[in-house]
């Protein structure tokens, strides 16, 4: 064999490892390309789950706060039914008729008379004194009467030691409010639920 063929054969062999090392290259090269699209793939597939997620939670807040706000502003324009309720019963309270409110008055200077002990003062308003005033005369000649209070009806017990039982129009109102509002509020906002 000559050099030339030695040569040539060192040369064909070479040139065989070269395409076989190339073949190899291309065969890694293509799995590592594979490799980097299905990481791609994943990457974004994890990106939109991970953003629609984000979506529904961001979704579901702004539902959440629009039907809070929309709650607190029926319960403000309920608050304000409510009062207005509340405000024209008191203005009713005002144009009791007069029989009316000399019952009320009747049993309010008993109950006084009744439940506070020693020297007694009942304060009522100008427009109820002549009434009260013959009121505690005929059920206890010992009640004072002081016509100085700023009410719109009804009267206030207090005995010399301080102790005091409020049967104003008013009070009477406040201390069954809470009462007077849930019947209000199954009267006016039954069809609510």
């Amino acid at each position: 064999m000559s050099v030339e063929n030695i040569i040539r054969t060192i040369n064909a062999d070479v040139e065989v490892k070269i395409r076989e090392i190339g073949r190899r290259k291309r065969e890694i090269a293509k799995k590592e390309i594979d490799n980097i699209r299905t990481e791609k793939e994943r990457r974004i597939e994890e990106m939109r789950r991970r953003e629609e997620r984000e979506i529904k939670v961001m979704t579901n807040r702004i539902i959440s706060q629009a039907r809070l706000k929309k709650r607190k502003e029926v319960l403000a324009v309920r608050e304000g039914i409510m009062e207005d309720v509340f405000q024209k019963a008191a203005e009713k309270m005002k144009t009791m008729d007069t029989e009316e409110h000399g019952s009320y008055l009747r049993h309010a200077v008993g109950n006084i008379s009744s439940v506070l002990d020693g020297e007694v003062t009942i304060r009522c308003n100008r427009e109820s004194e002549s009434i009260v005033r013959e009121l505690a005369r005929k059920i206890d000649p010992s009640l004072k009467v002081k016509a100085d209070l700023e009410s719109i009806g009804g009267i206030l017990g207090v005995s010399r030691d301080g102790t005091s039982i409020d049967l104003t129009l008013e009070a009477n109102l406040e201390r069954n409010r809470k009462r007077l509002r849930k019947e209000i509020c199954d009267i006016l906002f039954t069809e609510e639920g």
